[in-house]
């Protein structure tokens, strides 16, 4: 992992400070997406992402920048406690520099498959599963504590704060299927359940959106053989079709809602466990 920037305490903040929005994994598909529409709301966007997605990651940035908005990369695997501190003090130094503040969290960053690509009980392993729920789960509970602690209310006790947290789940959580990547949706979708009373003490908000099939890297080996009949609206969606939502939610539109979670599929329902 890249060396991150020391840390510098924020600025103290007013009601007339840009507001951040912290997006994990936005160098590619719906992170992306949501990085480019945050921007187009008037957010600073901070991008994160891993080393190997840097260029994707710059790029991202260009196009925020040239369009006349603020965004900045930084580098963190959200599954390692030390990066994620290490980035939130990074962006804290960049919020001084910009007069902005964290109000905004999209946990985005995840994965569909461990290093062996298990997708079945029969084949289990622990090395797959630990690999995804580090990602998909550590990640996001690490984020969310990180950002809780610069959006509160009462540890800052400062009225003019607060926030919201978006959580990318997916309609995986319900249907069960890739096995390990839904479990840890599920896992995800259970956090939310937690934190939803907590976090409101602080006056963050905390919901989530599950998209269904989108049209990104992560459905590259299912894409040509996917059964489209399965969608009402006989299509994949778009990563801007998610990120409309993770918009909505992050924003003050939304300023009555929390613990909820949007399906974005296309029709496609995501299953019960009502029996």
């Amino acid at each position: 992992m890249a060396a991150l920037n020391p840390h510098v305490a924020a600025s103290s903040t007013t009601e007339s400070s840009k507001k951040i929005a912290v997006v994990t994994g936005g160098a590619k598909g719906i992170g992306a997406a949501c990085c480019r529409l945050l921007a187009r709301d008037g957010w600073a966007v901070a991008v994160n992402h891993r080393t190997g997605s840097k260029a994707a990651a710059d790029a991202v940035v260009k196009s925020i920048v040239d369009a006349g908005g603020d965004a900045a990369a930084f580098p963190a695997d959200v599954s390692v406690e030390h990066d994620v501190v290490a980035m939130f003090d990074s962006i804290d130094t960049w919020a001084s520099q910009i007069d902005g503040r964290v109000a905004g969290l999209v946990n985005n960053a995840g994965v569909l498959n461990g290093p062996n690509k298990c997708k079945s009980i029969e084949h289990a392993n622990v090395e797959d599963l630990n690999a995804i729920f580090a990602v998909n789960v550590v990640g996001p509970m690490l984020c969310t504590r990180e950002a809780l602690s610069r959006m509160s209310k009462t540890i800052n006790d400062d009225s003019t704060r607060g926030g919201s947290v978006v959580n990318i789940s997916s309609g995986s959580a319900v249907i069960g299927r890739p096995l390990l990547y839904a479990m840890s949706k599920g896992a995800l979708n259970s956090f939310q359940a937690g934190a939803v009373d907590e976090l409101a003490a602080h006056g963050v908000r905390v919901n989530a959106v599950s998209p269904g099939m989108t049209d990104t890297s992560l459905i590259d080996d299912i894409r040509n053989n996917f059964d489209l009949t399965k969608i009402p609206l006989g299509r994949f969606g778009t990563p801007e079709e998610s990120a409309e939502a993770v918009c909505f939610l992050l924003g003050e539109k939304a300023s009555y809602v929390s613990g909820a979670n949007i399906r974005v599929g296309g029709g496609r329902p995501p299953g019960t466990f009502l029996g």
